[in-house]
Formats: C-alpha cells, structure tokens, sequence
C-alpha cells in the first residue's frame, strides 16, 4: 500500500501525557488512524443541539399511565423550568466545548 507521511511536533512540557502514552503503543499508525477517525466522525455540536431539541420534543408529548388512562404530562410547550434550564445547561456546556476544539 501507498505511504503519505505526515508530520506534527508536540509540546515536551504541555504534551508530556500524550509523549508518554504514544512511547508505550506497539503501532502509533494504528493509533493516530483510529483517533483521527474516531475525530472526524463525531458528531458536531450544531447535531447535538438538534438531537437535544428533538429529546425535549419527544419529553414533551410524554404521557403517564393513570388508573384512568393516558393523559399528556404537561400542556404542550410548557415543560418544567428545571428541565429546560437543565437542557439549556447542556447546550452551553456543548457550545464551549465547540469553541475549545
């Protein structure tokens, strides 16, 4: 098979972690392949955002089982302010996290 070489430098202080762990692995190709792949597949954060809307969507029409039958939990676009403060938590925390990559 065809050979394309790259090259990169890490940081001896700031990346010292990632010398040590890279010196113990039996094929650094194999290595670096599956984490950049793994890298390139993840889904972005504008992905997360939609499957945490479509999450709160799906909670939404949610019913609970009563002796009586099945009634929606909520009236529909009134989720409980602790949920929606907690999903808002996650898509901030998704959001820095985008910024950092």
């Amino acid at each position: 098979m065809p050979a394309v070489h790259f090259s990169f430098t890490l940081d001896a202080v700031l990346d010292s972690h990632i010398i040590r762990q890279l010196g113990t692995q039996p094929n650094l190709s194999a290595l670096v392949r599956a984490a950049l792949i793994a890298y390139f597949e993840r889904p972005s954060h504008a992905d997360l955002d939609v499957k945490l809307d479509t999450i709160l969507e799906a909670l939404r029409n949610v019913q609970v089982v009563k002796a009586g039958g099945c009634a929606p939990v909520q009236a529909e676009g009134s989720e409980p302010a602790l949920a929606r403060r907690g999903f808002e938590s996650m898509k901030a925390r998704f959001r820095k996290g985008a910024t950092t990559d």
